[in-house]
């Protein structure tokens, strides 16, 4: 019986209360993580812009997101999490942060509208197909730490609906080259 109390209290520790998919932020097209992979050049120190996923509600209720995350980051270190609002134009990859001006030109409306992930409140959105229908960038700015394999498996987001806790993943994995100047 100490055994079991031990390794449920080691387990407990490791776990997420959050339910992985299912969510309403897993749209029909919620693939597993790792199922894209992105490659950007930088130099230890540098500070990038992993901005190309979207943060959709697919439900009825509104979500609330609670934190942003790394997935087995190597050699980086989440430095902030903001959300654009935007129609169907996402940041992208970039090799700065704040992004060089080629990418901040795209979407300068929504840049100059952006606000911090954590606490943000998104509400449903059903119409996914009207050239005016609203959805969410999730822009990330990480910090290059190591000098080697460098990467992380996806960035996780913990929110809420009421009382029940979910947590989304973006299908796309990051390596990012620091020996060379491309990827």
């Amino acid at each position: 019986m100490a055994v079991a109390v031990a390794l449920s209290t080691v387990l407990g520790c490791s776990a997420s209360s959050a339910r992985a998919g299912g969510g309403p932020l897993d749209g029909k097209d919620w693939e597993k993580v790792g199922a894209a992979q992105a490659c950007i050049p930088a130099k230890p120190g540098a500070t990038l812009t992993f901005g190309g996923d979207e943060l959709h509600n697919y439900g009825h209720e509104d979500v609330i997101v609670d934190k942003v995350s790394l997935l087995r980051p190597k050699g980086l270190r989440l430095v902030d999490a903001i959300v654009l609002p935007t129609r169907s134009t996402f940041l992208g990859y970039d090799n700065h942060y704040p992004p060089s001006k080629f990418f901040i030109d795209g979407v300068r409306s929504a840049w100059n509208h952006r606000r911090p992930a954590a606490g943000m409140t998104i509400a449903p959105q059903p119409d996914t197909t009207s050239d005016t229908a609203r959805t969410h960038n999730l822009v990330v700015a990480l910090r290059v730490t190591g000098d080697t394999k460098v990467g992380m498996a996806a960035v996780l987001v913990d929110y809420h609906v009421g009382g029940t806790k979910y947590r989304w993943h973006n299908i796309t994995s990051l390596v990012v080259e620091t020996k060379k100047a491309a990827c």
